[in-house]
């Protein structure tokens, strides 16, 4: 194939690629408008889960102030000795159900640094409103389902005037003790200590992103102030963990999307992050959304291009499918026209080239070579007697000894050179045109006839004339 074919073809082979590729951009174009704004929902929501977590936080420590405020009777004995009974020390701390659950009046564990039971017996009398609170608000009717809303997160109450932490949910002293009661001074607990300080404005604050000791992986906490008779007495806190945000980030309704999206949570202050959910491959990010939410949390959420891979496989499959078949059939069209050409200048039986590429090509080629300066020879070869080898042999062999010829001549030309024949009813004639000095040429084709008569074991006996 000349160059100029070669370098038309490949040019309709790219315009078949853009063209076909153009539709799937358009796709990727419309995908990547929807999925930016569906991220966008889905940190709404999650502003509005928070939101919600705030809420309740509120509504306990409220909980909790009612019941501080009200008029308190005086703890019997009977309980005053089953509180005593039920106190416990290990692991330097003190307090109820540290182990085991022995106090059944309280559902969750409290600690704290004195050792004489007589300073938790009325807290042990009041923290059962505390349980009524986180549980009613537990199973409360869950008006955003499917927000993360209605999921279990971990509550508890830190005592700043009695100095003691009750958790909801039953802590080993164990495993966690709290042992460091200066945390408004050092915050000791993990929380900044700006944080806290916020509290005392009598709002709930969300904490940046710390360490908790307690599991030791980076959380987020909710911190509402409890207030009696104008005094800050406690704090009620919620932690925010990776799976709590799992369960608010998670795409109910694209299940999919979830393999490849990828959401972290990034303190802009300390730089601690909460890495949420990382894509299984993670191959090229082509959506993207980072938003900012008060307190210096950064919101960054991707989604990987094998979700659109995935999802709109019909769509990858038919561009894939049509630029496969467009690039076949303009494969197919350029060699059917070389096949054509090629049968068009060539004689069918000898493989040469016939009459009709002598003349514009004999023209260029001489003028080319006139031009650089270089020789050129004409080799005219005449095939006599042909007539009698058909006459006595028949034409099969008359083909075979033309055919015979053809291919001495070609084995002895380079590619550079030009080989024509022109087969009468009696003769046959053969045209070579060399560049250059040729010796002993009519000799090599008289040899390479003998040579190719020997492989197929015939005797040839042909006299060759040159002119």
């Amino acid at each position: 194939m000349k160059l100029h074919h070669r370098m038309l073809r490949h040019f309709i082979a790219a315009s078949v690629i853009v063209l076909t590729s153009s539709f799937l951009i358009f796709e990727l174009v419309a995908s990547d408008r929807a999925m930016s704004a569906y991220l966008r929902y889905i940190v709404q929501r999650a502003d509005s889960s928070f939101l919600y977590d705030k809420y309740q936080n509120q509504s306990i420590a409220a909980h909790v102030m009612r019941a501080l405020a009200a008029e308190q009777s005086e703890v019997s004995p009977e309980q005053r000795r089953a509180i005593c009974e039920a106190f416990e020390s290990a692991n330097n701390t003190h307090g109820l159900n540290l182990t085991a659950h022995k106090y059944p009046g309280l559902r969750g564990t409290l600690q704290t640094a004195s050792t004489d039971c007589d300073t938790i017996v009325e807290a042990a009398a009041l923290l059962p409103a505390f349980d009524q609170a986180v549980e009613g608000n537990r199973h409360q009717d869950d008006y955003g389902s499917g927000l993360g809303m209605a999921e279990e997160k971990f509550h508890y109450y830190l005592d700043l005037n009695d100095r003691y932490v009750y958790f909801y949910e039953p802590v080993n002293v164990e495993y966690f003790a709290m042992n460091n009661w200066s945390f408004l001074q050092s915050g000791s607990i993990g929380i900044d200590r700006k944080d806290i300080e916020k509290v005392f404005t009598g709002r709930t604050v969300l904490s940046s992103i710390y360490q908790d000791q307690r599991t030791k992986q980076n959380v987020m906490s909710l911190l509402t102030p409890v207030y009696v008779a104008g005094q800050l007495k406690g704090i009620v806190l919620l932690d925010i963990n990776k799976n709590n945000l799992r369960n608010i980030f998670y795409t109910h309704d694209r299940p999919l999307l979830w393999r490849f999206l990828n959401v972290t949570l990034t303190d802009t202050d300390s730089g601690r992050d909460i890495i949420i959910n990382q894509s299984e491959d993670n191959l090229f990010q082509y959506v993207s959304y980072v938003h900012d939410l008060p307190g210096g949390i950064r919101v960054s959420l991707s989604i990987d291009i094998l979700y659109f891979i995935t999802s709109s496989w019909k769509s990858v499959l038919f561009w894939i499918l049509t630029a496969l078949i467009l690039l076949n059939m303009v494969r197919m069209h350029f060699r059917l026209y070389q096949n054509v050409s090629r049968e068009n200048i060539s004689d069918a039986m000898t493989g040469l080239y016939n009459r009709k590429i002598l003349t514009p090509e004999l023209e260029q080629r001489l003028q080319k070579l006139v031009q650089s300066g270089s020789s050129v020879m004409f080799i005219a070869i005449d095939m006599d007697k042909l007539k009698q080898i058909n006459d006595t042999l028949g034409h099969q062999e008359g083909d075979l000894a033309i055919t015979l010829l053809a291919q001495a001549i070609k084995q002895s030309i380079r590619k550079s050179d030009y080989a024509s024949d022109s087969v009468a009813m009696n003769s046959a004639s053969f045209l070579s045109i060399r560049r250059r000095k040729l010796q002993h040429n009519c000799l090599n084709v008289s040899k390479n006839v003998c040579n190719i008569s020997r492989r197929r074991k015939r005797s040839a006996s042909l006299p060759v004339f040159t002119r």
